[in-house]
């Protein structure tokens, strides 16, 4: 049998590490997004927060004022309160306040089911928070289906029903390049790795190549 995939626990990385650049760029967006939904979501009440793919939870923290509830489909590698199919997904219709999904989307083989259903358990006035891939390697195979467009996005999100209100890349061209460069280098070149880590945040501050990414982050609402 073959071992589940590493995934992500906890939000710490290094200067030293291959996927520095990468999460550096995804997580402050997600936090600030995360926030930015509580905040309006809360209203003085205890909202209920579904992860739809929640892995090993590193995103619970974000939602600690709420009831949060991570689902995956398989408890190999991952550790879910609920265990069901994104296709499918095991809740009641418009129970939660929000819906939380990140570096999900690209593994589901039907993603149009995903949103479907992420509409149908949504309230009115719910909100979805969710992440994708522009550029990302190859991972979690065989079930590693797209890569995405902000106009994609936007078709999918809307063909589900969804208002789509922020839609933003968390890097730009300089990052996407950098990354791709960390990601071919041999075991023998290991030691550019922090070098281009630490260039790379000043050359994107030059660059206004926003036509590459490395992921997009958007909030959308079922009216």
């Amino acid at each position: 049998m073959t071992p589940p995939p590493m995934r992500l626990r906890r939000r710490r990385t290094h200067i030293l590490a291959r996927s520095y650049l990468t999460y550096r760029a995804l997580w402050p967006l997600l936090e600030a997004e995360a926030a930015a939904v509580l905040a309006a979501r809360g209203g003085g009440a205890q909202p209920l927060v579904l992860d739809l793919g929640c892995g090993g939870r590193p995103y619970a923290d974000l939602f600690a004022t709420a009831h949060y509830i991570g689902m995956d489909y398989s408890v190999q590698g991952a550790l879910p309160d609920v265990v069901g199919s994104a296709e499918q997904l095991p809740f009641r219709d418009a129970c939660a306040d929000i819906a939380f999904s990140t570096q999900v989307i690209e593994h589901v083989a039907h993603p149009q089911r995903l949103l479907q259903e992420a509409f149908r358990v949504l309230k009115p006035g719910g909100l979805l928070l969710l992440s994708g891939p522009f550029y990302w390697p190859l991972h979690e195979e065989p079930h590693d289906y797209y890569r995405y467009t902000p106009h994609g996005l936007r078709h999918l999100l809307s063909a589900a029903g969804f208002d789509v209100l922020r839609l933003r890349p968390d890097a730009g061209a300089v990052t996407q390049a950098a990354v791709a460069v960390i990601e071919v280098l041999p075991r023998a070149l290991y030691f550019l790795v922090p070098l281009i880590n630490l260039a790379t945040p000043l050359l994107q501050r030059l660059s206004r190549n926003d036509k590459s990414t490395l992921n997009y982050v958007l909030v959308a609402q079922r009216p």
